[in-house]
C-alpha cells in the first residue's frame, strides 16, 4: 500500500500542472494503473478520478453485465414489494388500533358479518329440501316407466333434468358460501391475533 501511495505521489509530482484529470483503474490482475485516460478495454470496469493532491473527485463503478443487471432490477423489484406490504401492514395496524378497544368488539363485528351468510345457508338448505323429494318423486316414475317399457313424457323429462340443475346449483352455492364464511372466520381470527400483538407491544412501551 506504501508502494503504491509512493508511486502516486511521484506520478502527481511529474504531472503537469496543464495535464488535465488523472485517473486509476484495476486491470485483470487486480494491478492500479494511473494515467490521464483510461484505456479502452478498462472503461468498463470501473475507475477513480483523482485531483493533483491524489483525493478521490468522483467514483465511477463498473458496468453491469446482463445478469448483473437483471439480478439488480430483480433485487429492487421485490425491495419495492417488501415496502408496500410494510406500508400495508402499518395501514392495517392503524385500522386495528383505530377500529377496535376490545377483543371482544372484534368478535361481535366478526359474528355480525357471518350471519347474513348463515341465513343464506339455512335458505339454501330449505330449498333443497323442497327440490329434492319432488327430483325423487319424477327419478321414480321415470324408473316405473321404463319397467313398464313405456315411453318417458317429455315434460317428465324436462322436470327432472331442472330438478337436477336446481339441486347441483344449490350444492355449488352452499359450498361457496361455506368457504366464504370460513374466510371470514379467519381472517377476523388474524385481526384478533395482531391487535392482541399489537396491545401487547402498547402495554410494554408503557412501562
Amino acid at each position: 500500500m506504501r508502494i503504491r501511495f509512493s508511486l502516486l505521489l511521484i506520478l502527481l509530482a511529474s504531472f503537469p500542472a496543464v495535464a488535465g484529470k488523472l485517473y486509476s483503474w484495476v486491470d485483470e490482475h487486480g494491478k492500479t494503473h494511473y494515467g490521464n485516460t483510461v484505456p479502452p478495454q478498462y472503461a468498463q470496469q470501473g475507475n477513480t478520478e483523482l485531483d493533483k493532491k491524489g483525493s478521490v473527485i468522483k467514483k465511477t463503478d463498473a458496468a453491469l453485465t446482463p445478469e448483473q443487471r437483471k439480478a439488480k432490477e430483480e433485487e429492487l423489484t421485490q425491495q419495492k414489494e417488501e415496502d408496500k406490504k410494510k406500508l400495508e401492514q402499518q395501514r392495517r395496524d392503524k385500522a386495528l388500533l383505530n377500529t377496535y378497544t376490545t377483543e371482544k368488539e372484534i368478535d361481535l363485528v366478526r359474528d355480525r358479518n357471518l350471519q347474513q351468510g348463515g341465513l343464506q345457508l339455512q335458505s339454501m338448505e330449505l330449498r333443497a329440501k323442497q327440490v329434492q323429494p319432488r327430483l325423487d318423486q319424477a327419478r321414480k316414475q321415470a324408473v316405473d316407466l321404463a319397467a313398464k317399457k313405456r315411453p318417458l313424457p317429455p315434460d317428465l323429462q324436462q322436470e327432472i333434468e331442472e330438478a337436477e340443475k336446481e339441486m347441483l346449483r344449490l350444492q355449488e352455492m352452499t359450498k361457496l358460501r361455506r368457504m366464504e364464511m370460513d374466510a371470514i372466520r379467519a381472517r377476523f381470527e388474524d385481526d384478533k391475533k395482531r391487535f392482541r400483538e399489537l396491545r401487547q407491544v402498547e402495554e410494554a412501551a408503557k412501562r
